[in-house]
């Protein structure tokens, strides 16, 4: 059993691991080639976090395991902002400019609210179902890219993950000469050499998730079965906390930076993702029954914990240190109760 746990916790870090490699070569490829600055944003901003949860509900779709999907894009949300947004405030506490993060925060609640409605319909995700959610993914990823059209390229990066992509950029794109003045190399070179060195760092980061996900879920079916434990609860808890740290490193790096709109809506757009994209893909590979009624009370809290996130930017555009501690609160209680059920 204690083998079992390493592995899986070894198969989490190179999830997240190699999430982070595949993302940043990607975009640092992206710049050098010219791709528009906003897509670079829309799939290192939304996609790049939701990438572990991605690559987890495909390979247990196939593996037709694809409740552990559920079990963590659904805990993933939940732990996203009670534990994610909670800890972030507890810091510093945040401030919303950005009036789009409140519409954000509502399309994230109707999306959650027709998952529950789909799952209601007959205690499972079907193939049909699972293609509107695709569908609204390529939605939601039109309804950005139209709202960025106009930012431009050279544009200062303003998330933390595009500023470690601009950081990047700079180191390679300068040379210090004797004098100590920075000069630009030629930049018909520069595409050559991003690719050859950010190349094999992209596929190692794609090779890495794949196997990082192999174990992690392989590994989660064999805990859950020796223990007598539903899958949903391993993905709501284990796999669910550690997929969510791409959110949680970038929320403190944000916060830190004094982002505080984008610690916000990377943690939302990661979360309408999750549904759209994770839940899609797997329930088209595999639909997904569910056992029991279950199901209900974790989409509840989810649902719940969206509208805890939505009181405080709705009525002040803060969120103080008091709603920090609301928000972890409701994470130590929700396990509890999971837990409690269970044992």
């Amino acid at each position: 059993m204690v083998i079992e746990f390493l592995v899986l916790a070894a198969g989490l870090l190179v999830l997240v691991k190699g999430a982070d490699m595949m993302v940043s070569s990607a975009s640092v490829m992206a710049k050098a080639f010219n791709i528009p600055g906003f897509i670079v944003g829309i799939f290192v901003v939304a996609l790049g976090t939701s990438f572990p949860e991605a690559v987890i509900g495909i390979y247990s779709g196939f593996e037709k395991a694809n409740l552990l999907a559920v079990g963590d894009v659904v805990g993933s949300s939940i732990v996203n902002i009670t534990l994610v947004i909670g800890v972030t405030v507890m810091i510093a506490p945040i401030l919303i400019d950005y009036q789009a993060i409140k519409r954000e925060i509502l399309l994230s609640i109707l999306i959650q609210v027709i998952l529950l409605l789909m799952v209601a319909s007959g205690l499972w995700l079907s193939r049909l179902e699972a293609g509107v959610l695709l569908g609204g993914m390529v939605g939601f990823v039109g309804f950005i890219v139209s709202k960025t059209r106009q930012i431009s390229r050279d544009e200062f990066p303003d998330s933390p993950a595009e500023l470690e992509i601009f950081e990047l950029l700079e180191d390679e794109a300068v040379i210090v000469n004797q004098t100590d003045q920075k000069q630009p190399i030629r930049m018909d070179d520069y595409p050559g050499k991003t690719l050859k060195k950010h190349g094999p760092r992209f596929i190692a980061g794609l090779i890495a998730m794949v196997l990082g996900a192999k174990f992690a879920v392989d590994n989660a079916v064999a805990i859950a079965s020796s223990l007598g434990l539903a899958k949903e609860l391993i993905g709501l808890t284990i796999i669910a906390f550690g997929t969510s740290l791409p959110e949680f490193v970038a929320g403190i790096i944000a916060v830190i930076k004094k982002e505080d709109d984008i610690a916000v809506g990377n943690i939302i757009g990661s979360n309408i993702m999750n549904i759209l994209l994770v839940l899609g893909l797997s329930g088209m590979i595999n639909p997904i029954t569910f056992a029991d009624l279950s199901i209900f009370g974790d989409l509840a809290a989810m649902i719940f914990a969206s509208i805890l996130l939505l009181v405080p930017v709705w009525r002040s555009n803060r969120i103080s240190k008091y709603w920090g501690f609301v928000y972890v609160s409701f994470y130590v209680l929700y396990i509890a109760y999971k837990l409690g059920a269970v044992f």
